[in-house]
């Protein structure tokens, strides 16, 4: 029994067409998409003391990325849809204001042209947040093809040891080369499908953003062509529609439709005890997504939403090269957990911590 992973393994294919944006003469590469994204925004003359927007449930590194860069991140709640508010940006505005940073969640595309309009209204930069959602689509259009700015983590759709791509309405310079030390990018995959090692989470370590930005490595220019991107998309839609029908009762309330164009990046479930869930998971061979369980500290904690979805959610390998065995075996090893119904329905009020259940 293979042990399952949200990391797609590295498979090699014919070589094909690259996609979106690689195919863009202004795309530029690099290691991560957080050094990608901190010097575009360079580049599109944002300044220290300039304001931006961002989500109230991120990962960290996109916030500090913005913080490296001297900005100021101001987090924005979401709502049940787990969709920003127009009202509550609305109240976020000031003169120093001079972005909108919209996150594609889980490879599933936001209403990208509602916010550009409402970027337009107000004069802002739209930061288009893809490092989950390469390759997915919304309304004919592939994502981040709206925004001044776009990132996509490329590694985290197929199986490469690293690799970003940014694409920008200014000229992002290229990352500086690098020799020996650009190495350690070499092991990524190999890292990625050793077993675990308990050990204490390192947050900062984890949102970390490089003063200099790094090029992907030698291996991952090599093998990008190769690495199946244009079947991708389709066969994460049909592994996440394979698991809906037997884990309907766990998936978190906004992903329990897969709509067309989106390309899932893990399948969501929110379950009552995260920490008995990873173990259940991981005594039967899948190795679950903690998925974004701590924020970036200059924000605080997001409200009680927010702390309910750190608390709770958990991702299941949803990748292209998940066989109808491997499949069988996610449901197996998920389907009696037990659910945080409160995020299972998350059009309905939030539980209280009274009931326990927050």
């Amino acid at each position: 029994m293979r042990r399952l992973r949200v990391w797609a393994p590295t498979v090699l294919v014919p070589p094909g067409h690259l996609p979106f944006p690689l195919d863009q003469p202004g795309a530029r590469l690099s290691a991560k998409a957080r050094e990608g994204l901190r010097d575009a925004l360079s580049a599109l003359g944002l300044r220290p003391g300039d304001e931006v927007l961002v989500p109230s449930w991120h990962h960290g590194s996109e916030v500090e990325a913005h913080l490296q860069g001297g900005l100021v991140c101001r987090a924005y709640p979401l709502g049940p849809d787990l969709q920003p508010q127009e009202d509550a940006l609305e109240a976020l505005l000031s003169p120093r204001t001079r972005g909108l940073h919209l996150t594609h969640a889980l490879g599933f595309p936001q209403d990208v042209a509602r916010w550009r309009r409402w970027c337009d209204r107000h004069g802002l930069l739209l930061v288009e947040d893809a490092a989950q959602a390469w390759l997915a689509e919304r309304d004919g259009l592939p994502v981040g093809s709206l925004g001044d700015v776009a990132v996509f983590c490329l590694y985290k759709s197929v199986g490469l040891p690293d690799g970003a791509v940014v694409v920008a309405r200014a000229p992002v310079p290229p990352p500086p080369r690098w020799g020996a030390a650009g190495l350690r990018h070499l092991a990524g995959p190999v890292v990625r499908s050793l077993p675990r090692r308990p050990g204490r989470y390192d947050h900062r370590a984890d949102v970390a953003v490089a003063e200099v930005s790094r090029r992907p490595s030698a291996l991952t220019r090599v093998l990008l062509p190769r690495a199946g991107a244009a079947q991708a998309a389709a066969g994460r839609r049909a592994a996440y529609a394979a698991l809906l029908p037997a884990l309907q009762h766990l998936v978190l309330g906004p992903f329990a439709a897969l709509p067309d164009g989106a390309s899932p990046f893990a399948f969501p479930i929110a379950v009552r005890d995260k920490e008995a869930a990873l173990r259940h998971l991981a005594a039967r061979g899948v190795d679950g997504l903690d998925l974004w369980s701590v924020g970036h500290p200059a924000l605080g904690d997001g409200g009680e939403l927010v702390r309910s979805l750190r608390r709770h959610v958990v991702g299941l390998p949803v990748h292209q090269w998940l066989s109808p065995s491997e499949l069988a075996q996610l449901v197996t090893a998920a389907e009696r957990l037990e659910p945080h119904d409160g995020l299972v329905h998350l059009a309905g009020p939030l539980p209280s911590a009274a009931d326990g259940r927050s």
